[in-house]
Order: structure tokens, then C-alpha cells, then sequence
């Protein structure tokens, strides 16, 4: 298909399109140079796909009501941000045509193309924001629809150091902001000792496979309260008005790879309205006893 017309410009040499029921165009993949004019200046989609390393499923995709949906560039472009100068393989919009989502490579992970391969390549990029700066890979970056830095996320052997409500802590895989640059969630990288209204916990979840830096294991209220944390290390008691007591620890279940071999599911602590949530059970703080200890892991399998 040659010369579709879109409000961005002309897509030239068509070589796949879907569209939705209405009859918009949704996602498409080119063969030929086209331009797409942006608020962020002419960007040229991917058209070529004589680079293996690179992902070639699509050019373009589009909200239903005609607005870029995302970009996969032919060659890597800088994307000017409200952090500076970005570099990107990959953008994702908001319906509004501002930056969602920048990722500097989209590589496809194969035999002859690993992680490491891809990682060899990143640029190391700098940065400074509310919770520190650095110098650091990343995979990928999101934005507010207000321009601000919405998460981070790196690269599995990485960390960085952010400065949150509790201290510095050591990060992996990622960290997640609020609005105004407050520290939302990040994943520690350690065991990280945690001063909470029951008592000291340890922040750690040690299955934790980090996809993107929005979602992690240590959360904060946006007035830097605790909001909800995951724990492999600690074992809780709760002793009720009554006397009675009920005990909470991380559970255990198989490894994916290894039957013989036993993985820690980490327990899921919630803090709201006066109230603590283990997993699924809920208890008013004021009307109970908490003790923490060290949880002892069992080896039940031989």
C-alpha cells in the first residue's frame, strides 16, 4: 500500500497495516522513508529491517482516535525531554502527543544477540532528580502527562542509589516517582532494615524479576509514610486482646526449575487507616500486639 495519509504525514511504502472496527488505522510496518511531524520535531519510522539486532513488528501504532501511539525509530533519535536530551530505538505517546515512554535500544534477545550484547551497547546517560543524581544505563524511562519523571527502570545488573523517606537505600531494577519528584516505590537490592509503626522490618524480596521500574516492593505515601513492603526475612506474631496468638512468616513453594528445590514467597505488608494487612489477613494496630523475629527458612526437601 502506498501514500496513506494520516495528521502526522504521509506513511509511504505500506508493507502490513491493521485497523480497528471503525475503520482507523491502528498499527502498521513500512518499507519505505516517511516523516512523522511531532510537537517533538520530524521523527522517521523504522522502514528497514536489515538490522538484526533490532525488533521489526511494527512502525507505528495509533489510539483509536487517530493520535501516535508509539514509534519504533530507524535509527536511534534524541527525544528533548523535561530532563534533557534523550536518546531512543522506541517512544510511547499519551493521546495528547506528549512523551509517555522512551526506551534507548529495542533490541531482540536471540542466540546470537543476548542481554549482555545489548547491554554492551546502552550509552550510559546522566541524570539528576529529587531523590539524587547519577550516572547510569537504563532501560527505559516514563513520563507524567505533566513532563515529569515517572520511573526509572535499569538494567538487572545495575543499581543506583535513592534517597527516600528511610535513607539511602540501594536499588535494583527500578524506582517509581510522584508527580512533584517524591519517591513513590523502589526495589531494594539488599535487605533493608525499615522502621515501620509494628516495628522494624526488613524490605526484600528476594524473587523480585523487575519487567519495568512502576511497580517495586517498597512503597511510600506521597507524605513519605510507609505504605506497603514485601519481606523474605521476618517472621510476625500477633497477640489479639484475648490472648491469642497467630503467626505470620514467608511461605515456600517449588523451584520452576529444580523439584528438589524450595523458593521464599515473600510476605506482602500493607499500612493504612490504622490498619496492617499480612498477605490476606487485616488487624486494627491499636488493638494488637506485634513481634518481629527472623524468620528461619525450613529446607523440607531432600
Amino acid at each position: 500500500m502506498e501514500g496513506f495519509k494520516t495528521s502526522y504525514g504521509m506513511l509511504n511504502g505500506i508493507s502490513s497495516i491493521e485497523f480497528y472496527n471503525g475503520g482507523a488505522i491502528k498499527e502498521c510496518k513500512l518499507n519505505k522513508y516517511s516523516e512523522m511531524k511531532t510537537i517533538y520535531g520530524k521523527l522517521v519510522p523504522q522502514y528497514d529491517g536489515a538490522e538484526l539486532r533490532r525488533k521489526y513488528k511494527r512502525s507505528l501504532s495509533f489510539y483509536e482516535n487517530g493520535s501516535l501511539q508509539s514509534i519504533s525509530f530507524q535509527k536511534q533519535t534524541t527525544i528533548d525531554t523535561s530532563i534533557g536530551k534523550l536518546p531512543a530505538e522506541l517512544a510511547v505517546f499519551y493521546e495528547n502527543g506528549k512523551i509517555k515512554r522512551i526506551f534507548p535500544l529495542n533490541g531482540k534477545m536471540t542466540a546470537y544477540w543476548t542481554e549482555q550484547n545489548e547491554y554492551k551497547l546502552a550509552e550510559e546517560l546522566n541524570f539528576s532528580l529529587e531523590f539524587g543524581a547519577f550516572k547510569k544505563k537504563i532501560i527505559g524511562i516514563s513520563f507524567y502527562e505533566s513532563d515529569s519523571v515517572k520511573s526509572l527502570t535499569l538494567w538487572p545488573k545495575d543499581f543506583i542509589e535513592v534517597l527516600t523517606p528511610c535513607g539511602i537505600i540501594e536499588t535494583r531494577i527500578g524506582v517509581s516517582l510522584y508527580p512533584n519528584g517524591a519517591v513513590k516505590s523502589c526495589e531494594p537490592r539488599k535487605q533493608t532494615m525499615i522502621n515501620t509503626i509494628i516495628g522494624e522490618l526488613h524490605a526484600f524480596d528476594v524473587g523480585a524479576i523487575g519487567i519495568n521500574g512502576d511497580v517495586n516492593s517498597l512503597n511510600f505515601n506521597e507524605d513519605g509514610t510507609i505504605k506497603s513492603l514485601r519481606s523474605s526475612l521476618d517472621k510476625i506474631s500477633i497477640k489479639d486482646i484475648d490472648g491469642q496468638l497467630k503467626t505470620h512468616e514467608p511461605g515456600l513453594k517449588t523451584n520452576r526449575f529444580n523439584p528438589l528445590a524450595m523458593d521464599v514467597v515473600p510476605m506482602n505488608i500493607q499500612f493504612y487507616e490504622g490498619k496492617i494487612k499480612i498477605n490476606e489477613d487485616e488487624y486494627i494496630i491499636k488493638e494488637n500486639e506485634f513481634y518481629i523475629d527472623k524468620y528461619i527458612r525450613k529446607f523440607l526437601r531432600s
